[in-house]
């Protein structure tokens, strides 16, 4: 290859390199809490896919419930649900079981009451690590 030819390719391939998605800024990254708490693999599970606070496998810097989330408080709550303390069992009973907006509902056979409450204990000790509270 000559050089004018090598050229172009970096500079196409410096191009290509550079991120094209628009940033939502987060509030702060959560802290890792005890790993026996029950409601820590629950949420990974359930939860983290669309809430969970790390960018999606789609390159987005956010995930999609994640940059809802962001969007609709607009700084004035975390956007990540494990930097929340506000979420009890009640609050997040109100939101899985009913859904919201792109968010589905889930029957007691997805997610169990002791589900939610487990995930509401986990979501207030991460809040808690995060100094969120």
């Amino acid at each position: 290859m000559t050089r004018w030819t090598i050229i172009p390719a970096l500079a196409l391939l410096g191009a290509c390199s550079s991120p094209m998605a628009q940033e939502v800024p987060q509030q702060g990254s959560p802290k890792v809490v005890k790993a026996d708490l029950p409601g820590r693999t629950i949420f990974e599970h359930q939860c983290a896919p669309c809430h969970g606070a790390g960018p999606g496998d789609d390159g987005m810097p956010m995930l999609p419930g994640t940059m809802a989330l962001a969007r609709k408080y607009d700084g004035a709550l975390p956007a990540a649900l494990e930097l929340r303390s506000d979420l009890g069992p009640e609050v997040l009973e109100l939101f899985v079981r009913k859904g919201s907006g792109a968010m589905p509902m889930f029957r007691k056979a997805e997610l169990t009451d002791a589900d939610i409450s487990a995930i509401a204990e986990y979501l207030q000790a991460t809040a808690e690590a995060s100094g969120s509270e």
